[in-house]
């Protein structure tokens, strides 16, 4: 065996016996070392996760729709209508290979060298997949596969679940999340960059460092406080989401589209190299797929729409209005100038906590405040303090001094340990004259 080859077997095979759990921790904090138990407490913790809190009687209160910007006719129309083959190579165009397949085994480089085939059978399938309102297993189960997070790996949190979804349902949301990305440009607000065409985080990291600025050089009370959300994406609930989208005025016709891609859609955890058996997924939007963004970004708006229509937020020069929100994603910072802007946050996200069955975890939460704040600074919920330096958003540090200089320390650190990979690496390759 060649040198290189065996060499980077050993690794691949030192990498897979990593990902072997041993052991974990039961809910009370005991150690478990029986396989079948080890097994039973890893896919107990992840059905869990994934199991509906929502409370059917649950209304989502006119406070936080009033104002929502509705889909026009126009995009509701294109919305409608049975899929193309044309759609679906588009997609299919847009995929990126060499990716890890679902539980069918068929990746996209498969369906790429065989789409003369399949292509038309396909959307005969999702066609009457999507009328009927039932879709084949391959488009409904995904395989959760557990990379290892930084701590105790005996504790199943700090394994992250990575769902792997089968190309054909993939093919199928892409074309769907094609369609979707031309009305959500109506209806998300300016603010929020995520999943929307034509927008960028670049634009939160922009506004973010011009508030800081203005704020510091002309000593604004300025007060920044970012929200962290318990797994976000993970806890939203599917009734909560149709809810959302009929408030937003999409048309039935495409919302029973989207339940088709949610109904009765199930997971197996791979576990040290087997499949458990299936559960339900009860909530969550689907990790892998197009659509899972948009959907997100609509069910988040109506908080967004009620912070913005009840704080003060900002007024600096050189801004236009007043200033509320910076938002990516899940990663909500609230711009606010006083007390009361922090008491009506806070009333907010209860009461949408509430009706959504989201979390915020305060705790876990960071506010930034500048300026001198001569009367004292506002009471955080839950003893959250205040930082004075700054903080990070977005991947970039924000603020002042040495906080800012941690930027480039993450540069320098990511290329020292690239190099020195290779000073040990390079003298286990052997190199072939051609």
């Amino acid at each position: 065996m060649d040198a290189p080859t065996s060499f980077f077997f050993g690794l691949e095979k030192k990498n897979g016996q990593r990902r072997v759990i041993h052991s974990l921790l039961s809910g009370t904090g005991q150690e478990i070392t029986e396989p079948s138990q080890i097994r039973r407490r890893a896919v107990s913790f992840f059905s869990t996760l994934y199991t509906s809190e929502y409370e059917e009687g649950e209304t989502l209160s006119e406070g936080f729709c009033n104002g929502l910007p509705q889909v026009s006719e126009e995009a509701n129309s294109q919305l409608e209508g049975p899929l193309t083959i044309q759609e679906l190579q588009t997609a299919l165009q847009g995929m990126q290979g060499r990716r890890a397949p679902g539980i069918d085994g068929l990746s996209v480089e498969f369906y790429r060298a065989y789409w003369d085939v399949l292509s038309n059978d396909l959307l005969d399938v999702f066609n009457e997949s999507l009328a009927s309102g039932s879709m084949p297993v391959s488009c409904r189960r995904a395989v959760i596969k557990l990379l290892p997070k930084k701590g105790n790996l005996q504790d199943i949190k700090n394994w992250r679940p990575v769902s792997l979804l089968c190309v054909d349902y993939k093919l199928l949301s892409k074309a769907l999340a094609t369609r979707l990305g031309r009305a959500v440009e109506q209806v998300i607000h300016r603010g929020q960059t995520y999943c929307v065409p034509g927008r960028s985080m670049v634009e939160n990291v922009h506004l973010i460092r011009d508030v800081l600025e203005v704020s510091s050089s002309l000593d604004i009370n300025t007060g920044l406080i970012s929200l962290y959300q318990e797994k976000a994406f993970d806890r939203v609930e599917h009734s909560f989401l149709w809810k959302v989208m009929e408030k937003f005025g999409f048309s039935a016709g495409f919302i029973a589209k989207i339940k088709v891609l949610y109904n009765n859609i199930e997971s197996v955890l791979k576990f040290n190299g087997g499949l458990c058996a299936p559960f339900r997924v009860c909530r969550g939007v689907r990790q892998g797929c197009a659509l899972s963004g948009r959907l997100y970004a609509l069910s988040l708006e109506p908080l967004l729409n009620k912070i913005r229509s009840k704080l003060q937020g900002l007024f600096l020069p050189g801004f236009n209005g007043n200033m509320v929100l910076s938002v990516y994603a899940d990663d909500v910072v609230v711009f606010v100038r006083d007390q009361t802007d922090i008491d009506v946050l806070v009333d907010i996200v209860r009461e949408f906590s509430s009706a959504s069955a989201a979390r915020v975890n305060w705790k876990k939460s960071e506010a930034l405040a500048v300026g001198e704040w001569s009367g004292g600074l506002p009471v955080l919920p839950q003893n959250m303090v205040w930082r004075k330096d700054g903080f990070k958003y977005l991947g970039v540090f924000l603020g002042k001094g040495i906080v800012v200089l941690k930027n480039w320390e993450d540069v320098t650190e990511k290329i020292e340990g690239k190099l020195s990979k290779w000073k040990w690496l390079l003298p286990q390759m052997s190199f072939k004259e051609f």
